[in-house]
């Protein structure tokens, strides 16, 4: 299993540097010259290459027999990506470095996953192992977030930038070590469908996926220009949002077991609810600071049982040979939830204000876990429940 501690590792790194630039992305791009609209534009671009990377690049692996050098690519891209960015006068030069970062992350989230996924193949524990895996990198977020608000109020957000690209720089060079790995075609289950090699992701899965990441990404893009209406400090927003990663590190691995145990659609349903009471959370409670505490322990839990759940349920459908572009389309999923998201944070903020695209995304939180309770009623093969997996 020492691919498996490598692949930990590098995640362990990028989630580091993610979580010092996400809570002060849209600051800085306000602090360039954007306003809320010209944001969401940004953001959704960067969407737009990450959708249509995705699926791209996991069939392309799978063309080439090969996930380690595009992995490598996209590793090194991001490290670019995040130099370019911090030396950005304008928004004109931030714009294209985003864009790059959204090749980049898109070769890193579809190739990390299908090499996981190869490396999982054979174990009984997967929702498990990908949890703490997925788990650790939220409690690496979560450091990240913790110290990115404290450099951004000691040295400029400019210099955030620098750090992250680091950061990226160093999962690079841990990638290296990553092996490929070859696993022998699983066992076909009487009456499944479901560990076929032709057997395509389930459209009430890609539909959950869609609307949860759409929920989640228009809430959390506006969220920290949202607590600033309130007076929190750049080091009390980033704060908050680490208080949120560090519940997903414990919650990412419980929630793995018992998608073990219970099912995958479950614990997908149970992520839907919970990011959508959420919702509600921040539109009575951010003003008092103790009960968003608790906010913020409730969106740890929603997203850690969701997250762990969603990535061993794309990982472990059919077999290796098409798990590259399987990959890719679970993150083309997530991409268009991420676009559609992106346009509607700051959008909706500056036509009708916070609360109401607080209203929305709980709404469209909610939809998410009816469809992922649909899936689990429609199925009873190995992605539903424990007992069937190989």
């Amino acid at each position: 299993m020492n691919n498996y501690r490598v692949l930990t590792l590098v995640n362990i790194l990028a989630m580091v540097a993610i979580g010092i630039h996400s809570p002060l992305l849209t600051l800085y791009l306000q602090g360039l010259g954007a306003d809320f609209a010209l944001i969401s534009g940004i953001l959704t671009s960067t969407i737009v290459v990450m959708l249509g990377a995705s699926y791209a690049l996991g069939w392309l692996a799978d063309r080439m027999g090969r996930r380690k050098p595009l992995y490598l690519a996209g590793l090194a891209g991001a490290a670019i990506s995040y130099w370019w960015l911090s030396a950005a006068g304008d928004v004109a030069h931030a714009w294209p470095a985003r864009l790059l970062d959204g090749l980049s992350m898109a070769a890193v989230s579809t190739l990390g996953l299908a090499l996981m996924g190869d490396t999982l193949d054979s174990s009984q524990r997967r929702g498990r192992q990908m949890g703490l895996t997925r788990g650790l990198g939220s409690g690496a977020f979560a450091v990240g977030a913790l110290v990115g608000g404290r450099l951004a109020d000691t040295f400029g957000l400019s210099f955030v930038f620098v750090v992250c690209g680091a950061f990226f720089l160093a999962a690079m060079l841990a990638a290296l070590f990553v092996q490929e790995v070859h696993s022998a075609p699983l066992p076909v289950v009487p009456g499944s469908q479901s560990h076929r090699p032709g057997a395509g992701l389930p459209l009430l899965f890609l539909a959950g996926v869609m609307l949860w990441t759409t929920a989640h990404v228009a809430s959390t893009s506006m969220w920290p220009n949202y607590m600033a209406t309130f007076g929190y400090s750049k080091t009390a927003i980033s704060s908050l949002w680490s208080l949120a990663a560090f519940i997903e590190l414990p919650a990412m691995y419980v929630t793995g077991a018992l998608s073990d145990a219970m099912g995958r659609s479950i614990m997908l349903a149970a992520g839907g609810l919970g990011i959508g009471v959420v919702q509600i959370g921040y539109t009575l409670l951010a003003q008092n600071l103790p009960l968003l505490l608790g906010v913020q322990v409730l969106r740890g839990f929603g997203f850690g049982s969701y997250t762990a759940s969603s990535m061993t349920f794309a990982a472990e459908f059919g077999g290796q040979q098409h798990r590259g572009s399987r990959s890719g389309l679970f993150n083309a999923a997530g991409s268009t939830g991420q676009l559609l998201g992106s346009m509607l944070g700051g959008t909706l903020v500056q036509m009708a204000g916070f609360p109401a695209l607080f209203a929305l995304c709980s709404t469209i939180a909610l939809a998410s876990a009816f469809c992922f309770l649909w899936l689990g009623r429609r199925r009873s093969t190995p992605i539903a429940g424990h007992a069937s997996v190989p």
